[in-house]
């Protein structure tokens, strides 16, 4: 069996020239790459001069067929969301739009260069949202701490199969300077779940006390976050 239904989350990119696109927002030159969800090649018959390249891919079917196609590459027929991660360099992947958040979530809390990722457009709008919007949430904050973020073009339904409802979105990752201190995660999934309650009746705090977490900058909630943790230390 050959094919991925609707259900499982997975739109195959029919366009070899966006492919080969997508893999150019990258240098993979003597670098370590790992590839999440193969599938039938799309991306990877691109990726050239590595010093490693690793594919992790769910479907037995399709990692069988990627070993034959790619000898040079390491396959693993697994669960990305489960499998422990290699160590890499750059990071490549057409997203399944039903598994994007878990597998970004993945994504920052790994270490590596640069990456390029294919995500639904609404996603791509929550990552890159700014505060006040009606996008802006714990992955846009998370994914701005940990990355420099580009948005790179979108791509119309048409180029894949199955045909999806909505667009997608290129998005390249580079390397942030921002240290994410331990716990903070945690405290935006906290505050984050009751958005539009004034942050005084999450937290015991009177640092931006009326203000919603929806409305707080980076910096902002850091502040807070570094106050509220200090309090349940005391």
């Amino acid at each position: 069996m050959m094919h991925r239904t609707r259900r499982d989350g997975v739109n195959f990119l029919n366009d070899p020239r966006i492919a080969e696109r997508i893999v150019s927002l990258v240098d993979t030159k003597e670098k370590r790459i790992l590839e999440i969800g193969g599938g039938l090649g799309q991306l990877t018959r691109f990726i050239r001069n590595f010093r490693s390249l690793i594919i992790i891919e769910k479907d037995p079917d399709f990692a069988k067929r990627l070993t034959a196609m790619f000898p040079e590459a390491t396959v693993m027929n697994a669960d990305a969301l489960r499998v422990e991660w290699p160590e890499f360099d750059v990071f490549l992947s057409n997203m399944p739009y039903s598994i994007s958040s878990p597998l970004l979530e993945r994504l920052w809390n790994s270490e590596f260069e640069t990456g390029v990722v294919t995500v639904q457009k609404e996603v791509a709008d929550r990552i890159t949202a700014e505060p006040g919007t009606k996008d802006y949430s714990r992955l846009s904050v998370m994914m701005q701490m940990k990355f420099r973020i580009e948005r790179e073009f979108d791509i119309p339904p048409v180029k894949f199969t199955p045909r999806p409802a909505v667009y997608s979105t290129v998005l390249r990752l580079r390397r942030g300077n921002d240290a994410i201190p331990e716990g903070f995660d945690s405290f935006l999934k906290t505050i984050f779940s009751q958005r539009r309650k004034k942050l005084r009746n999450i937290v015991k705090t009177d640092l931006f006390g009326d203000s919603r977490p929806e409305e707080l900058s980076r910096t902002d909630l850091l502040e807070v976050f570094k106050i509220v943790s200090e309090q349940q230390r005391s």
